[in-house]
């Protein structure tokens, strides 16, 4: 017993020393760790709220008015250039006022996809609208039929630059656009995302079309220019300084920038629809809740079942409320008028000598009777109880 007791001991000490090393080992200067490495999730602060931040103070900082917004203000002819993404095109009103300020000598330029705000350039998938569907926007689709805009579902695969770099390029696929010098305003090479295409039957496109397909076209509208884009990520932060982005925003503020120049980067959604996108899951709950509430209050209809909760009650009770109640509300002669109805249904005949007939029939003086059938008493339970009993003398005759 003795040597056994020795052995687990014995245990319990190498053990101990075993979780001494371990806590060592853990605590050694964090110089000599090994770093795993650091990987981006995004912007912080306004830079996380305003995707186009960067490319509003490089305009500033060029020397251009420039400013961002979350909603469409009342713009006049001082706002020379307006960017915007498709989705703040849900209505036809909002088409009807975009083209209305473009009529009035505006350059807009819209983004098809990539544009709102949602989007996190850091991660490979990241909320945001997507490529419009057909119908989800009817201010887009005004807008469009109005210029001759079309949209293709394209493949882009032959424009890929390489392979996908997973810092340099955010883990994105993408592919090169080039607009080639036209109109005089030089050559840029874009890189864009999707596989959206564009057309335009009675305007231009910046770039080389594959089978009628192009990525950036334009089209006159009155005295103004709308300019539209595939994708936003030549106007994003995370990508400005890469490829010519820069340089095309800068070729954009030199031919159209003659006056303020406003990134949109908020939602053109209504009130119940960002409600839905940003918190659909506290709607949904709120539902079920309110439909759990209804269930266990609206009554349900079916079958009248028996009340299996009875107590008798003695029938001068209910006679006792009864009178309880007409005596409250000052309708005394309810406790009256039975017994003179039966009185004059049980005495038909000329109504002129009904009073002397009851009163040779009965112990009552025709002055009595004619109190007991025409008074109205007052509170005094004694006067009514009188009546009452002149009435069942006439009864009991």
């Amino acid at each position: 017993m003795v040597q056994v007791a020795l052995s687990r001991e014995e245990e319990v000490v190498r053990f101990s020393y075993v979780i001494l090393a371990f806590l060592l080992t853990a605590c050694q200067p964090s110089d000599q760790r090994e770093k795993i490495g650091e990987k981006p999730t995004g912007y912080v602060g306004e830079a996380r709220l305003n995707p186009y931040l960067a490319a509003e103070l490089y305009l500033k900082e060029k020397g251009w008015s420039a400013k961002s917004s979350r909603t469409w203000l009342n713009y006049d002819w001082e706002t020379s250039v307006i960017f915007m993404p498709v989705s703040f095109l849900q209505s036809k009103g909002m088409g009807i006022r975009a083209l209305s300020w473009v009529d009035e000598g505006g350059t807009l330029i819209l983004t098809v996809e990539g544009g709102e705000r949602e989007r996190n350039d850091f991660r490979t998938s990241s909320a945001g609208a997507g490529v419009p569907l057909e119908g989800e926007f009817s201010g887009m689709d005004y807008l469009f039929e109005e210029l001759g805009i079309e949209l293709w579902d394209s493949d882009w695969s032959e424009f890929t630059d390489g392979e996908v770099e997973e810092d340099g390029h955010l883990g994105r696929s993408w592919h090169l656009t080039k607009i080639d010098g036209q109109f005089g305003f030089g050559s840029f090479h874009l890189e864009q995302e999707g596989d959206v295409g564009l057309s335009v039957k009675n305007g231009w496109s910046w770039d080389f079309e594959d089978e009628g397909a192009s990525r950036v076209v334009g089209a006159g509208y009155g005295s103004g220019e709308v300019m539209v884009m595939a994708h936003a990520r030549p106007l994003r932060s995370a990508y400005l300084a890469r490829a010519d982005h820069a340089e095309f925003l800068e070729m954009i503020a030199e031919h159209y920038g003659t006056g303020e120049m406003v990134f949109l980067y908020g939602s053109g959604s209504s009130f119940f629809g960002l409600i839905w996108k940003e918190g659909w899951m506290v709607v949904v709950a709120g539902g079920f809740l309110l439909l759990f509430w209804l269930w266990k209050r609206i009554p349900r209809f079916g079958p009248m079942l028996n009340d299996s909760f009875k107590k008798p009650k003695p029938y001068g009770e209910s006679l006792k409320a009864s009178a309880r109640f007409l005596w409250r509300r000052g309708q005394i002669e309810h406790y009256l008028r039975p017994l003179r109805s039966r009185i004059e249904r049980e005495n038909e005949g000329d109504p002129e000598t009904l009073y002397d007939r009851l009163a040779e029939s009965s112990d009552l003086s025709r002055e009595d009777v004619a109190q007991a059938l025409t008074i109205q008493p007052n509170k005094d339970p004694g006067h009514v109880l009188k009546v009452v009993q002149k009435l069942q003398s006439l009864l009991k005759r």
